[in-house]
């Protein structure tokens, strides 16, 4: 659920690049934590919006705006601190994925070592069978995620273990800064999808590598080195039969040399047993091989490579920045020169006049960019909704006090129909429940207000609204923000 209704973004704003976004998030944080601790001041902030407005002029659009903003809350902050200011550097992508394309090269060319002892290559090595094999797995893999995901890319165990190392690796870089700590507890989630898709890019062009580092093995080392293959097996060295099935089935999987397969019988295949023959000339069968190798490994790895660089390219050039966030709407309502109404309407809840000044504060806090505040008369069970005032950006709050049990007849009936009224006018809603009386009452049993919490978190979920526990007589304005973030 978004905070403001400010119509589609392309009247906004041009997508953003990830380098773009990067920068955003950090003059965010960088901003929220000097005003929490009083270096730079809101009135400060306001001057910079406006200087940047004239700036870009009234033509340019939101994006241009944010980004002139950014350099110039910048600069307001070098000329606060001589802390450097120094943006945060993304994963460096392409060098990991140099490191990994040279050792899955390697890794290919050393598994041809492996699977061939004295110029012998074994049929039933499972070096050779295992590359294959690992590869079909994974393609069955993706096409069951695939299909059971609905068409979305599915994420694999391999993939969340690199991406969840690379973060580590970023987090530890921040070397206990708080604003970098903070930075990337914020950018973590947004970077997440570029992440596991440099990562799928990675591994496929490396998958590929490794296919053709054995196919670059066989084929210089069988220049100048005759090769005979053949089979050994303690399980099926008096089963013939058995090892022509298995060939049959596995290496004619590609039926590019059908010559070669067709002169195959059980008594050809016990020749070519180790033990007690001299096998046959490799040639055919490397051939046979690096068909295999390259329609089976190659050539699939490099085609998903590709759709997962055009997925990540998309998604660089088009990163998500939440423009409907609390932060980026009070700095477009000021450059709209914007005035936002908050409509707080109670339910089974008369306000006091210490909660409704808790209130005052905590909404002036949260949306210190020219907002009002104005209260309806607490509402029951067949009370009429009042109306939504038009005209003017509005925000309606409902809050509830956590002392009561929602119940779906009663609360779930009101958030809905009012859900539906301030969809009517174009305006937004969320949801505060008030902990102070809760908080009260059982100050000394932590497991009773954790447990009342997450009563009330089912009970919203399904309704599609953003919320926030607020003790309204001392409202924390930021974890508060951090909520309503979280449940959209």
């Amino acid at each position: 659920m978004a905070f403001f209704n400010f119509g589609s973004r392309t009247d906004l704003s041009s997508p953003f690049t990830e380098e773009q976004a990067r920068l955003l998030t950090w003059t965010k944080v960088l901003e929220e934590e000097a005003v929490k601790r009083r270096k730079i001041t809101i009135s400060e902030l306001k001057e910079v919006t406006a200087r940047c407005a004239r700036e870009v002029g009234e033509q340019a659009d939101f994006k241009k705006l944010l980004l002139t903003r950014a350099e110039g809350v910048l600069d307001l902050l070098r000329s606060k601190s001589a802390v450097s200011l120094k943006k945060p550097q993304g994963i460096p992508y392409l060098l990991i994925g140099s490191v990994f394309a040279v050792l899955a090269f390697v890794g290919g060319v050393l598994t041809n070592e492996f699977s061939a002892t004295n110029n012998r290559i074994n049929l039933l090595s499972p070096p050779l069978l295992g590359v294959i094999a690992w590869n079909l797995i994974v393609y069955c893999w993706i096409a069951i995620a695939v299909l059971f995901n609905r068409g979305k890319s599915p994420v694999g165990l391999i993939r969340r273990f690199f991406a969840g190392a690379l973060l580590k690796l970023q987090t530890r870089g921040s070397h206990g800064q708080q604003a970098l700590i903070t930075f990337y507890s914020k950018w973590t989630e947004a970077e997440m999808p570029l992440l596991r898709g440099r990562i799928a890019e990675i591994l496929h062009f490396s998958a590929a590598l490794f296919g053709l580092g054995l196919i670059a093995s066989i084929g210089i080392h069988g220049w100048g080195t005759e090769y005979t293959v053949g089979w050994e097996s303690t399980w099926l060295s008096d089963k013939p039969s058995a090892v022509l099935t298995f060939i049959n089935l596995f290496y004619g999987m590609i039926p590019a040399n059908s010559d070669l397969f067709n002169q195959l019988t059980p008594q050809v295949i016990e020749s070519m047993n180790f033990g007690s023959g001299h096998g046959q000339n490799a040639a055919p069968w490397l051939l046979q091989l690096f068909y295999i190798i390259s329609l089976v490994v190659v050539v699939p790895r490099i085609l998903l490579g590709l759709y997962a660089l055009a997925k990540t390219q998309y998604i660089e050039n088009h990163f998500p920045v939440d423009l409907e966030s609390v932060y980026y709407s009070n700095i477009l309502r000021q450059w709209r020169g914007q005035t936002m109404l908050i409509q707080i309407i109670p339910f089974s809840y008369p306000l006091t006049d210490k909660v409704k000044d808790g209130i005052q504060k905590f909404a002036s806090e949260l949306h210190p960019e020219n907002s009002r505040c104005i209260f309806s008369e607490a509402q029951h069970e067949n009370t009429k909704l009042p109306e939504i005032p038009a005209g003017e950006q509005t925000e309606v709050i409902a809050v509830f006090a956590m002392t009561s049990t929602p119940e779906t007849e009663v609360q779930g009936r009101f958030i809905a129909e009012l859900k539906q009224k301030a969809l009517d006018s174009k305006a937004l809603l969320r949801v505060v429940i008030d902990t102070s009386g809760f908080l009260a009452r059982f100050a000394n049993t932590p497991q009773r207000i954790a447990e009342r919490k997450k009563n009330w978190s089912n009970f919203l979920a399904p309704y599609g609204v953003s919320f926030a526990f607020v003790n309204l007589t001392d409202a924390d304005v930021k974890d508060a923000a951090a909520q309503f973030e979280q449940a959209k």
